[in-house]
């Protein structure tokens, strides 16, 4: 049985989590093999290939290194040095079988509705229900691993990854302030990585200033059901170590399949990199929401106790008095880089302590 690694925690060192918020998932993550089917294996990496190309997962998401920060936590770094977005850049790209909640591949339509997987999730949660939200993958280069433990994006009734900036949904989880709209979630994380050169999957289960777990490489269609959108969690630096750095990467860098076994990355038309199959990481990331009954699932789905964007920044801003932290009124907050930077700090929360055998890359040390 392939099983977590479990590191010993010094006693007496650490608050519990708990005591100050409440980012440990339901359960631990329960190792599976077997996830998919050889046809429907066929199915995913066909689109994968054939389809793209596809950009990096950073590109997607954020804006600036503050809004990266504010979702991967502190770097273990000098402070005085000014981070930009492109020195915290891994060739990690990232595109999508279904979102929403439907397929938008329609070779992938009946996975985005798999029983067995959204079965999985259920069962995690002793759920009654669950809808189908999320399919991604994550195409991985040999890379470093910059992510110093992150959780996946939240979600509460009216405020979602579609409709909410990654970075506010990090510091609003953080905050603990809007568990009373939390929409409970769950995810089936398949990972191809068919090497033992690092490529783990590093997790907190019990808070981020608790000791962390791994489970180790090699992958072979094997992952975890989990609950990562309340638990801090990395995919480990993967691939070989001396083609880890890629000169040249950038926000609009791109990756393609060549062929039937290469991987190119490029720059518009220059190719900047290519790789072999047996060096790159893949995931596979289904995601659902569950429901406890049907009132439930009718809260959510018939809008009636909607969270706001306005009503959350007002509670954020609400807390930051209450916490004595001085900022100033903005009228546009969610771009004001200084906002941002100020509700990061007062709602930091990170790992402190990593597997001996996955340890975090420095940003300027590799």
């Amino acid at each position: 049985m392939h099983g977590p690694t479990l590191h010993p925690h010094p006693k007496g060192t650490l608050v519990s989590t708990t005591m100050r918020h409440p980012m440990v998932p339901a359960v631990p993550p329960r190792f599976v093999e077997d996830i998919y089917t050889p046809e429907e294996i066929d199915i995913l990496f066909g689109i994968v290939r054939r389809g793209g190309p596809w950009r990096l997962i950073a590109a997607q998401h954020f804006s600036s290194a503050e809004e990266y920060m504010a979702v991967s936590g502190p770097k273990n770094r000098d402070l005085d040095r000014k981070l930009e977005l492109s020195d915290l850049l891994t060739p990690t790209f990232r595109g999508y079988f279904g979102n929403y909640g439907i397929p938008l591949e329609g070779a992938a339509h009946e996975l985005c509705y798999n029983r067995k997987l959204l079965d999985m999730i259920k069962d995690m949660h002793g759920a009654k229900y669950a809808a189908p939200n999320s399919y991604l993958f994550n195409v991985r280069a040999p890379a470093h691993s910059y992510d110093a433990g992150h959780f996946d994006s939240p979600s509460w009734r009216g405020m979602n990854k579609f409709n909410t900036p990654i970075w506010l949904s990090s510091v609003m989880a953080k905050s603990g302030l809007f568990e009373q709209w939390e929409l409970r979630s769950g995810q089936v994380i398949a990972l191809f990585y068919d090497s033992d050169v690092d490529g783990g999957f590093t997790y907190w289960p019990e808070g981020p200033d608790r000791p962390p777990a791994r489970f180790a490489a090699p992958f072979r269609n094997s992952g975890l059901v989990t609950h990562n959108e309340k638990m801090f969690h990395r995919g480990e630096a993967s691939g070989p170590r001396h083609k880890r750095s890629i000169p040249g990467l950038q926000l609009d860098s791109t990756i393609a399949g060549a062929g039937d076994d290469q991987w190119v990355i490029r720059n518009a038309d220059e190719e900047i990199a290519r790789y072999h199959d047996s060096e790159m990481r893949f995931l596979f990331h289904y995601g659902a929401y569950v429901f406890e009954d049907l009132a439930d699932a009718k809260r959510y789905f018939e809008h009636t106790d909607d969270l706001t964007l306005d009503t959350a920044l007002r509670m954020l801003s609400d807390d930051l008095r209450r916490r004595g932290v001085q900022f100033d009124e903005s009228s546009h907050p969610m771009h004001d880089s200084e906002f941002v930077k100020i509700l990061t700090r007062t709602y930091d929360m990170a790992p402190g302590s990593y597997p001996a055998d996955a340890p975090l890359d420095l940003i300027g040390a590799v």
